[in-house]
């Protein structure tokens, strides 16, 4: 699996407009509404600030919960995959502070999904989230610019490059499935044991 799979420049334009149909301007958008730019310093992640720099009990829940994502993505529904993160963190590190009456953030999960989402690379999730991306343009070039009727004689002409365009996509997508079911579905758990979080 290779960049060069996708062809560059003019040759891959599949939003080039003829002239003579072109109206207004046109500009970049979000795919969604849960795009955002990438975090930084100033994120207000719960887990992102509150991972205790990679020692203590802390750590290792929040490793488990990177382990839960990895070994449940693509298996289990991603809502199931955040539910239970957040009973995770609730039982074995907010509970257990709170009982010792130590502050603690609470972690729902939304901040989860956020968490796992933005601020981690899965790379089976992020595999899944290319394949579907491509599989969209896929639909928009079959929708928008393989096929035209003329509308007064009622002609029907094919786009022999919209249709190379949607060749090469197809191609794309299948070597990201085959590797999403190949490489990606062989890798270890990663599972281990949690204790309550405590100051012993």
């Amino acid at each position: 699996m290779s960049s060069s799979a996708l062809p560059a420049g003019d040759e891959f334009d599949i939003f080039a407009e003829d002239e003579a149909t072109a109206t207004g301007e046109f500009q970049p958008c979000a795919f969604s509404d849960d795009e955002e730019d990438e975090h930084g310093d100033a994120c207000a992640c719960p887990l992102c600030q509150h991972g205790d720099g990679g020692t203590g009990e802390a750590h290792h829940v929040l490793e488990r919960m990177r382990a839960l994502d990895e070994e449940l993505s693509g298996r289990v529904s991603d809502q199931t995959i955040f539910k239970l993160q957040a009973d995770l963190y609730r039982e074995h590190v907010q509970e257990p502070l709170k009982r010792q009456g130590v502050e603690v953030p609470e972690v729902t999960a939304s901040d989860c999904k956020s968490h796992f989402n933005k601020h981690y690379i899965n790379p089976k999730r992020m595999m899944a989230s290319e394949i579907k991306f491509v599989n969209t343009i896929q639909s928009h070039v079959r929708k928008q610019k393989i096929l035209s009727r003329n509308t007064v004689t009622g002609e029907t002409r094919i786009n022999d490059a919209a249709v190379r365009q949607w060749l090469q996509l197809s191609r794309h997508k299948m070597d990201l499935v085959k590797f999403y079911r190949g490489q990606l579905s062989k890798t270890q758990s990663t599972a281990k044991t949690i204790k309550p979080y405590s100051f012993t």
